[in-house]
Order: C-alpha cells, then sequence, then structure tokens
C-alpha cells in the first residue's frame, strides 16, 4: 500500500496537471474537482491491490483520471430525453382579435404538421431555451440543430408569405429564435 506520505507528494506534484486534463474533458469546474478527489481515492484502493512505486504515479493518475472521464461521459449520454406532447402546450398571442386570423394563429396552426423533432425544436425556443440546451436535451449536434431551425423557419415564411402577410427577410438576425 501506497504511504501517506507518497500519496501528499503525488498531490502536491501531479494534482494541478491532473486537474487541468480532467477539466478539459468536463468543461466544468465543481465536476473536475469532484473528479480529482475520486483519481486519489482510486490511486489509495489500488495501491491496495497492486504495487505502485513513484515511478508509475503519474502515468497511472492519468489513466485513472482518463478512466473517470469517460465513465462521466457515458453517464451524462444516458440521460433520459424529455418527450413533449406539444397538443397541450398553450399558445398566447397578445395581438389576437375574435373573428381575426392573425400571424400567431396561422404559426399555430403550422407547428402541429411538422414531425416531431421540429415539433419539440420549436416548442423549446419559444419557451426561451438556448441552442445549446435543445441539443442536450434532443441529442442533435448544436450544427444541425442550427440548419433545422433555418429550416424551419423558412417553411413558415413561406407558408405566412402565402396567406398574405409581409415578411421582411432582411429584418431577421442571424440567431433566429422562433420566439413570438
Amino acid at each position: 500500500m501506497i504511504s501517506k506520505e507518497e500519496i501528499e507528494k503525488a498531490y502536491n506534484n501531479y494534482s494541478k496537471e491532473i486537474f487541468a486534463y480532467i477539466l478539459k474533458s468536463v468543461h466544468n469546474h465543481e465536476e473536475a474537482e469532484d473528479i480529482l478527489q475520486d483519481v486519489f481515492v482510486r490511486l489509495i484502493n489500488y495501491s491496495i491491490k497492486e504495487n505502485v512505486t513513484p515511478f508509475n504515479i503519474r502515468s497511472l493518475l492519468y489513466s485513472i483520471a482518463r478512466t473517470i472521464c469517460i465513465d462521466n461521459a457515458r453517464k451524462k449520454s444516458k440521460t433520459p430525453t424529455i418527450e413533449l406532447n406539444t397538443s397541450e402546450i398553450p399558445f398566447y398571442d397578445a395581438n389576437s382579435k375574435e373573428g381575426d386570423k392573425s400571424m400567431a394563429d396561422i404559426v399555430n396552426s403550422i407547428i402541429p404538421k411538422f414531425a416531431e423533432p421540429e415539433k419539440t425544436i420549436i416548442i423549446l425556443r419559444q419557451n426561451g431555451l438556448t441552442y445549446q440546451e435543445i441539443s442536450h436535451i434532443t441529442k442533435i449536434s448544436e450544427r444541425t440543430l442550427k440548419r433545422k431551425v433555418k429550416k424551419i423557419i423558412e417553411e413558415i415564411r413561406k407558408i405566412l408569405t402565402d396567406e398574405g402577410f409581409i415578411i421582411v427577410h432582411d429584418t431577421i438576425s442571424k440567431s433566429d429564435s422562433l420566439n413570438n
């Protein structure tokens, strides 16, 4: 078993570089600190079963850190996705007048016609989620997600134009949001 002094020496010598290695993987300071602790706990447990020398401690720490980061990423990827029933989500239109079919009414009637991934994206964007958050929920890359949003907006613009609304394309920013 590795001695307390050897653990302290290894911590003093390698903790900063192992922490930086972990932080590159998890991108979260608190999570990286937790993993760093786990690395040293696993080092102690490993040293009970196997011989650990000062010559192999650094490589062993990197190996343990890599394994924990991979396990952590696998756990995160197994988080359940959220299924949304879009028919239950109410839409609010501040400009709606009774008997007058507004742009929001038409957009709200278009949304159910989209396929399920697009409906989910529309609802999540209308509720203020960022592309990164939606990407995590839907398991779609941000680049693909932005491409889908652009396609959705183009389809909605076409339908609104066909309904007689004047849509000015130049006033839409690069971060089209699908928000009302």
